[in-house]
């Protein structure tokens, strides 16, 4: 098999109801010259099972499997084994736009200082269907957009040179949440490359209340360890981490309101809104509709949280 252009990385633990249409999603690209490395992470499903009918018919798609150990060092062993120029990550229960690879290398091209390039998110639900939502774009990623709402939202989203990842290194193995921020804010503070976002759809991003996104109290533990570590890369000001904890809190409280929880949901943004006092000034609407948001704890308001998921 010939050297591919772009390597995929897909970690996949106990995820046999979807994996099937995330590998189809890859299958469709419109650049037909990567290979798709999958790390089984010890399921207990029909996950490899699947895979490995799939890779019977399709020689680009490689199983690997593994003891399970988190999706970190599944996605740093599928980077050991990846042989293209460039390397991207798809989570086993996300989808592709078809034009997205071939987006991205157009991209790439077309922006050579470029070493990670990310999409905006569409955002769906467990059968597939809109939410509605759609991530803010953001055309060069900062240390504070990071530490902030984050416009790159998932792993799935990211693809770099391979170069990076050995410039950089790989996915810290101990941090269960906020390992993908971690990792592009050891690449936005070293500065030998810029972090860039393409205005497409060309993510969908499946919304799962049992998800290890949905446990809030853990998300804020794994940010607050991130923000602790960042003082190693790179200069951060007092400024920037202030400006950031305002955001990232409000997002957590926004996350809180579409799961139900509005005590949750005011209580961060309390955290938001006490630390960085400044936040309402500078983007009030969305800080508003977050707090018109929490008040349905009182107020019991379909159309609050319809405004609130906007």
């Amino acid at each position: 098999m010939a050297r591919p252009f772009v390597s995929i990385v897909m970690p996949a633990y106990n995820c046999g109801e979807t994996i099937t249409a995330s590998i189809a999603s890859v299958q469709s690209q419109t650049c037909a010259d990567w290979e798709l490395i999958i790390i089984d992470d010890g399921s207990s499903d029909q996950t490899a099972d699947l895979v490995r009918a799939l890779a019977r018919e399709d020689s680009r798609l490689r199983l690997f499997t593994q003891p399970n150990s988190g999706p970190s060092r599944a996605r740093n062993n599928g980077i050991r084994l990846a042989n293209g120029q460039y390397v991207a990550f798809l989570d086993a229960d996300d989808l592709w736009a078809p034009e997205r690879l071939r987006g991205m290398l157009n991209a790439f091209d077309a922006n050579p200082a470029a070493g990670v390039l990310f999409s905006r998110v569409r955002f769906v639900d467990e059968t597939g269907s809109e939410c509605g939502r759609l991530s803010d774009h953001v055309s060069q990623l900062t240390a504070g957009h990071l530490l902030g709402e984050n416009p790159v939202c998932s792993t799935s989203n990211i693809i770099c040179k391979a170069e990076v990842l050995s410039w950089v290194g790989y996915f810290s193995p101990d941090l269960n949440f906020a390992e993908d921020q971690e990792w592009l804010l050891r690449v936005a503070l070293d500065g030998k490359w810029t972090i860039c976002g393409v205005d497409r759809e060309w993510l969908f991003y499946r919304t799962r209340p049992d998800s290890q996104s949905a446990d809030l109290k853990a998300m804020r533990s794994g940010w607050m360890t991130m923000v602790q570590r960042a003082h190693r890369f790179g200069e951060l000001s007092p400024d920037t981490i202030r400006h950031a904890y305002g955001p990232f809190h409000r997002y957590l409280a926004r996350r809180a309101l579409r799961m139900g929880k509005p005590v949750s949901a005011a209580g961060f943004l309390a955290q938001a809104c006490l630390t960085d006092p400044g936040l309402i000034i500078r983007e009030p609407r969305r800080t508003l509709l977050t707090a018109l948001g929490a008040a349905a704890l009182f107020i019991p308001s379909t159309t609050i949280r319809e405004l609130v998921a906007k």
